[in-house]
């Protein structure tokens, strides 16, 4: 057990702030989860998975993501795991009891001045919202986003100028129009089809 719990922590290390390492590997370890840090995917930054016919349950992070980032996600998925532990599928993935386990896992680590002061407040506010439904929340993302590798060279759509022009990470050419609701209505500049693009997708702009 030791070999195996130096090596994750010393992997815990690279992803997280610094402090808060033990408190994860302890909840890796109570509940036997495997960890998968994975490649950037372009529709999650994690996800939980229940274990099937004896196998561990299973959380995967995105390995782009910056240390805030990494353990808000973390904690999300980790609240899955507890919130189906207790009730298994009988309640909705994001409703109140997935909210209240998130509050509980999140709890020590919000008060261990682990986090900046913007992204301390985000999360405080986010968890006060028994009606945000998951960690989509816009403000969150949007201070998370502040703390990513200023080498990425992405931006959020929402953040572009109406008319310019973006690339996907597919390498797909979009021209940005008009905004409806969260998304905005894009032209691909290949085929000519329209696309309603999320405001909080992020794309590298294209010159």
């Amino acid at each position: 057990m030791g070999s195996r719990s130096e090596l994750l922590i010393k992997t815990l290390r690279k992803y997280l702030p610094p402090g808060v390492e033990d408190y994860c590997h302890d909840i890796l370890w109570e509940y036997g989860i495997q960890l998968h840090i994975k490649k950037p995917r372009k529709t999650k930054l994690g996800d939980y998975r229940p274990p099937r016919k004896g196998e561990a349950h299973r959380i995967s992070v995105n390995n782009n993501l910056n240390q805030f980032a990494f353990l808000v996600t973390f904690l999300h998925e980790t609240a899955h795991l507890i919130n189906f532990e207790k009730r298994g599928f009988r309640v909705q993935p994001h409703g109140v009891e997935w909210k209240k386990e998130f509050q509980i896992i999140s709890d020590p680590i919000i008060e261990k001045s682990i986090f900046p002061d913007d992204v301390y407040s985000a999360i405080k506010s986010y968890l006060s919202n028994p009606g945000a439904s998951s960690c989509s929340d816009p403000n969150l993302i949007r201070v998370l986003k502040r703390y990513d590798d200023s080498n990425q060279h992405l931006v959020f759509v929402e953040s572009l100028k109406h008319g310019s022009k973006f690339q996907t990470r597919d390498g797909r050419i979009f021209v940005k129009g008009e905004k409806l609701r969260s998304r905005f209505k894009c032209l691909e500049v290949e085929t000519g089809k329209l696309y309603f693009v999320p405001g909080l997708m992020e794309v590298e702009p294209y010159l």
